[in-house]
């Protein structure tokens, strides 16, 4: 957790997570649209499956998980959005 960052930290994090987050999401559109496509029209099969579906359905899963982990521990950075405000005590 970093409670040190400013807003403008913050914000700059965010930016980055999100643009991460959009480059892995069209990272796997095009690995799915691409195999889907692209060997639609190869004769080899897999357990009775065409390989064109075993490498874009349960391919594009595999490629996702392993961006979100990669996301995860290289991108993705805990702290707190909202500012802590800070607390008086008033002693009677």
């Amino acid at each position: 957790m970093n409670p040190s960052m400013t807003p403008e930290e913050r914000s700059r994090q965010i930016r980055k997570e999100a643009l991460a987050t959009f480059l892995l999401f069209l990272i796997c559109l095009a690995w799915n649209v691409g195999f889907a496509y692209g060997l639609s029209g190869c004769p080899i099969t897999v357990f009775h499956l065409p390989l064109w579906w075993v490498l874009s359905t349960p391919g594009v899963f595999v490629v996702a998980v392993a961006g979100v982990v990669f996301l995860l521990k290289k991108v993705f950075v805990n702290f707190e959005f909202e500012e802590e405000e800070e607390e008086t005590e008033e002693t009677l």
